[in-house]
């Protein structure tokens, strides 16, 4: 998730505005009850004892070694996955930007292909190849342990990458050139050029990529309960205290913990590393020439990158070949009888219901919002945005445990019904459609306003004959990510879905676990096809209106 720069913008103020006087009021209170609530609540129960508040549930969490021992392996994991992830995203964009090896189209494509999949489709893939009866084990007899620490990096790593490559590929696409070819006339060797030159360069988009990925890597949930085998990790085990316990006061502990360092990450992201607190390349860009790096430094990068794309794509290839086949690796008799599946087609219809009222909901308020933000300068404006943005920074299991304690008593009683889902999916993405139109307002001359004004229009009509036809790229773009986004969510619905009612990512997660491969893999194939169209519309919107949400894809 970019961080956009809040340059200087000449405001409207909307003191003699009660329109947006009210809207933001309006605005306000749906982001406290939706946002802010649900994790105050998870808070308040976590220091819950009974009747009295302590810190007896703290206490017991680090008395259990199963409960720590849940902490330390997500950061571990976390820990591993942000570097190996950082590794490979540095050693695709070099090769991208500094060599001129073959396949260069393939590694860049490959590496953002896990942006149109669900989040554990690795995990599926995993177990089709390496599984106890999988594709290693038909070909060697041998039967390897893909599950706990082994599947969840290799997933985790797969699942993320193209967040990590898309940071660093953008820092190394925006290094000057001429500073290498300044080291070499120095007498520098490739090596210590990379070394002294390239890699400090590039730190401030490594470290924002190892920032994003950290958090992503602890909030992860359908990797975990996949192919964690049990594995010990604070996501998962959050949900089975809730589900299978009913002990809320534990879970909302491992929420608050999960908080912690989701928030400090959030608050580097967005108030400490802003846009352009840094400076990567001083002066003007001047065209060099490509030089020949050395092999001993292109080629091993170049086999990290290829290497994990290749993965990448036997993964896509797998999850295909068992959708159309019988009984893959068993029975390989070609059909399509896993795509007819009545549950498959039930859920993709919710989820696909869900996500377009949920994408609805999140572009008009995010764009309105964020007009009042820019254009207005209301009172508290910095915490207002706070507020707005904070639904990024949270955790979806501890959103989905907030939402259960919050509307499961009056006077808002939304639990078992379609609506807590749309609303969840809503308040969560809002930072995104928040995002992309602040930057949009800031690309719009202020004096188009005015001038409306100046002929007699209000300022809310200004708003909306005006402001919002210049936005409706943002907004389509905002549209499109939040569905993109609903169509494949699964770790804060699990907690708020009702019996009778499924939804795509959540059926292919319980047809996975059943050891139902096939029908699993054909509705992985469809949804995939849906979020791939979804983000070419997304490609094109975010051009159209110079807010790159994916930059670099």
């Amino acid at each position: 998730m970019k961080s956009f720069s809040r340059g200087k913008s000449t405001t409207i103020g909307m003191k003699k505005d009660p329109i947006f006087i009210g809207i933001t009021i309006f605005m306000t209170i749906l982001l406290v009850v939706f946002v802010v609530y649900p994790v105050v609540s998870v808070l308040i129960t976590s220091f819950q004892k009974g009747d009295n508040y302590s810190i007896f549930n703290y206490l017991e969490f680090f008395r259990h070694s199963y409960y720590y021992k849940s902490l330390v392996n997500s950061l571990i994991l976390a820990v591993i996955t942000t570097t190996i992830i950082l590794i490979v995203a540095f050693s695709l964009s070099y090769t991208l930007n500094k060599t001129e090896l073959p396949f260069k189209p393939l590694l860049k494509n490959g590496a953002l292909l896990p942006l149109i999949s669900p989040p554990f489709i690795f995990s599926l893939a995993l177990i089709i190849i390496a599984g106890r009866r999988g594709l290693i084990y038909k070909l060697t007899g041998i039967s390897p342990n893909i599950y706990g620490w082994p599947g969840l990096i290799i997933s985790q790593v797969l699942s993320f990458l193209p967040l990590g490559f898309l940071m660093v590929n953008n820092v190394l696409q925006s290094l000057d050139p001429s500073l290498e070819d300044a080291s070499s006339d120095l007498g520098a060797s490739q090596v210590k050029t990379l070394f002294k030159v390239i890699i400090p360069l590039s730190l401030p988009g490594l470290f924002k990529a190892s920032l994003l990925v950290f958090i992503m890597s602890l909030a992860d949930f359908g990797n975990p309960m996949l192919i964690g085998g049990g594995l010990p990790i604070m996501a998962t085990d959050a949900y089975n205290l809730w589900i299978g316990e009913q002990n809320m006061q534990m879970a909302s502990v491992f929420c608050v913990l999960l908080i912690i360092p989701s928030v400090v990450v959030y608050v580097i992201q967005n108030y400490i590393l802003k846009e352009g607190s840094y400076v990567t390349v001083s002066g003007q860009m001047i065209g060099t020439e490509k030089r020949k790096i050395a092999w001993y430094i292109q080629y091993p990068l170049y086999i990290v990158g290829f290497f994990t794309v290749l993965v990448i794509i036997s993964s896509f290839t797998v999850i295909f070949l068992s959708s159309i086949t019988k009984l893959f690796l068993i029975n390989n008799k070609l059909t399509l009888m896993h795509f007819s599946s009545y549950a498959g087609w039930q859920a993709l219809k919710n989820s696909f219901f869900v996500s377009v009222i949920a994408a609805v909901i999140t572009s008009f308020t995010s764009i309105i919002f964020s007009y009042i933000l820019v254009r207005k300068n209301p009172p508290a404006k910095n915490l207002l945005e706070f507020i707005g943005l904070l639904g990024f920074a949270v955790p979806g299991t501890v959103m989905g445990i907030g939402y259960i304690l919050v509307f499961n008593k009056p006077p808002l009683v939304l639990t078992g019904t379609i609506l807590i889902i749309v609303l969840n999916i809503s308040f969560r993405e809002f930072p995104v459609g928040l995002e992309a139109g602040i930057s949009k307002l800031h690309q719009i001359d202020n004096s188009i306003e005015e001038a409306s004004r100046d002929l007699g229009a209000s300022g809310f009509r200004t708003f909306v004959s005006v402001a919002l036809p210049l936005m409706s790229s943002a907004f389509a773009a905002s549209f499109l990510y939040t569905f993109m986004v609903g169509m494949i969510t699964i770790s804060a619905v699990i907690f708020l879905i009702s019996p009778g009612t499924n939804l795509a990512s959540l059926l292919i997660l319980r047809l996975a676990e059943t050891g139902n491969i096939g029908k699993a893999s054909a509705m992985t194939v469809v949804l995939t096809l849906i979020v791939l169209t979804s983000l070419m519309l997304l490609k094109f919107f975010s051009k159209k209106s110079n807010v790159e949400m994916l930059k670099g894809f």
